[in-house]
This record gives C-alpha cells, structure tokens and sequence, in this order.
C-alpha cells in the first residue's frame, strides 16, 4: 500500500491468503441479536520510529490511550493517575483516569498474569516491571477493564460489554464504527512510573503483541472477540509524525485483509514456539549501486556482493522481528565482512564521521 493512501473501500471482493474462495465473517452475538463481521481493522499512525493505535478503554466513556504495537513485548500498559512526570508534555492524551472507569479492576494476588504479589501504595496488588535494551523502563499493577483497538481516531464508540465473535457467513465489511463491536477484557499495566523513550515518545504506552498469553491479540482471542489467533500490521511511512496524528498503516485482527496487498506475501517461518517471533537468516548481501527496493535483486544479480560469514554465526542467539525498535542489530561477528565489503564496493572504508554528500551520492550507496 503506498505511504498516505487510504484504507481500501468496503464492498470489494477480498480473499484469503489460505485459500481462493471468501474468506470467513464473524457473526457477533449480542443483545441486540446476530450480526456478522468479519476480522477487525484499525489504522496505524507514524510515531518517532514506531507505529501505533488507538485504544479505547473504561465506561461508560471510552477513553484514549495511543499505544506503540510491539512484537517484541508480551504486556500493554500505559500511565495510569498514580504516575507523575509520565509524558503528558509529549504524548498524544494524558495518562488514564481509571477512577472515572466503571467497569476497571484491580488485580488481585490470585490473578496475577504476568506480575508477582506485593504491596503498592498499601494495598497488595500485581506488581509489574520491563525494562529495554536501549535503557527506558516502567514499573506497573496489573489491572482490567473493557477496551477495544481502533474506530474513530478522534471519537469514543459505546462499549455494551465483552462480545462474542464466531465464524460464520461470507460478509465484506470494514468500517472504523464497528470496532466496538470487537471490545473484550484487557488485562493490562496500569503505570505508575515509566523512565527513559517512554516519557519522550509519541505514544501513550506500549501493546503488547508477542507471542504470548499476556499479548493483546492472545488476550482477544481467548475472550472470543475474534475466532482466529491471528493479526497482521501493514506498516507505511510518513515524512513527518504530527500529534494530532499521522496515518501511517494499518493493523488487522483476527486475520489478513489482501486487499491492503500491492504483492503477494513472502513468509518466513518462525523459529520459536512462544515469545518472541524468530527468524533464520541465510545470508546477508550489499548491492552495489544502491537502490530502493529489494524486488530489483533480480534484475542484476551481479551487483549483490554477499557478506562472508556463516548462517551459524549469523543467527546466534536468535534473530527477533521487533515491531517495537528503530534500529536493526546483527552479531558484532558482521562487523568485519560488512566492512571489508564496503571498503570493496566505495574504495573507502566505513566510518560514522559526519559528511556531506548529494542525494545522487546517497543513492549510489550500497
């Protein structure tokens, strides 16, 4: 999908990636009798380096909490009233008003998902703390209300409780009024100090979405809101990142929507049961010339200059795919064949001194 494009339009055929007939709708049994839907979309907005979504949580007003979507953490959580100094300057709404929520619970000692027995504030509660590679941290009491991901960017839809999703009838719809109709649950991190990138970044706080229990998406599909265990994000990019937000992709639960597809999708299988998502690399390659897409590998195979090293030694320690980070990180063991490749290709060797170069210069770059 190209960068700013919006979302496709209902009514199109949409098939699934399994098979060539109609993909399953999900039929929604509430009060208000059957009603059929198919897997839930929300947009994606462009954060410093990440992307995120909106979650609605609490009645009988649903209140926003922006959450960064991270494959690489196993809990949501966000600022709740207890936490002071956490991001109001920076981010997209003010931390979470649990006392205004009707339908929020604290954990107790018996329920504890993630975090261990201890006492806060004079009460024992579900403790819980994470803290990342890159030196931010935040520490939290696990808690649960009603919630739903998505809708109207700006606009709160009506929760009438958890709701049943279930395979049923072929049905083509997607619109953001209907993401209430997927609300379940959470059991999420109500913060009460965070430190580091979670004060500064857009975002109000983090969703979890590995491959855990304690994962947003695991979390939906126990409580029904959607039949499958399955999710997929469609990740475009934006020059800028506004507060008051930036389109910026799109994230499906409870399947694949195609028709966000420009190309058929590669797979790569993943190494691990549970956890992090891991992937084996075979091997990695500088082109030389530069170019902007992986899909003009084929036109010059000769360009392509691999890297000598061993897929061993490549993939020690597990190679994650991490929604959540900015940067990509390889074995220090690369270090060595990256650069005597580089001083091979440019005829100088690789440095981080700052320089000035053209963009015809940029672009020539392996």
């Amino acid at each position: 999908r190209a960068p700013g494009s919006p979302l496709p339009p209902a009514g199109r055929s949409r098939t699934s990636r399994h098979s060539t007939t109609p993909s399953t709708a999900f039929r929604l049994r509430s009060a208000g009798g059957d009603r059929a839907l198919q897997q839930q979309m929300g947009a994606l907005y462009q954060g410093y380096g990440t992307h995120y979504v909106d979650l609605w949580l609490g009645t009988p007003e649903p209140q926003r909490q922006t959450v960064i979507v991270d494959t690489g953490s196993g809990v949501t959580a966000f600022p709740c009233e207890e936490c002071k100094k956490c991001g109001d300057d920076y981010h997209t709404d003010k931390g979470y008003k649990e006392s205004k929520s009707q339908s929020f619970a604290v954990l107790g000692c018996s329920e504890c998902m993630r975090g261990y027995c201890a006492t806060m504030d004079g009460s024992k509660k579900c403790r819980i703390s994470m803290s990342y590679a890159e030196g931010s941290s935040w520490s939290a009491y696990e808690s649960r209300d009603l919630c739903y991901a998505g809708g109207p960017h700006d606009a709160s839809l009506t929760i009438e409780g958890s709701q049943t999703n279930i395979e049923d009838v072929a049905l083509d719809h997607i619109d953001p009024v209907d993401a209430s109709q997927f609300a379940f649950e959470l059991v999420f991190g109500c913060q009460v100090s965070i430190t580091g990138l979670f004060i500064t970044q857009l975002a109000d706080g983090i969703m979890g979405m590995e491959n855990e229990k304690t994962s947003f998406w695991k979390q939906m599909h126990g409580k029904d809101a959607i039949p499958r265990p399955e999710f997929s994000l469609c990740f475009s990019r934006q020059d800028v990142a506004k507060r008051e937000g930036t389109g910026a992709g799109a994230m499906t639960l409870g399947g694949v929507d195609t028709r966000l597809h420009m190309s058929p999708m590669v797979f790569a299988k993943n190494q691990k049961g549970s956890g992090f998502y891991a992937v084996h690399l075979k091997g990695i390659y500088l082109r030389d010339g530069g170019g902007k897409s992986a899909g003009d590998v084929t036109s010059d195979a000769s360009r392509l200059h691999k890297l000598s090293i061993d897929e061993g030694t490549l993939n020690r320690g597990n190679v994650i795919v991490d929604s959540g980070t900015t940067d990509t990180y390889f074995t220090s063991a690369l270090a060595k064949p990256f650069k005597d490749a580089w001083k091979k290709l440019q005829g100088k060797a690789y440095s981080h001194t700052p320089v000035s170069l053209s963009h015809a210069e940029i672009d020539a770059m392996p």
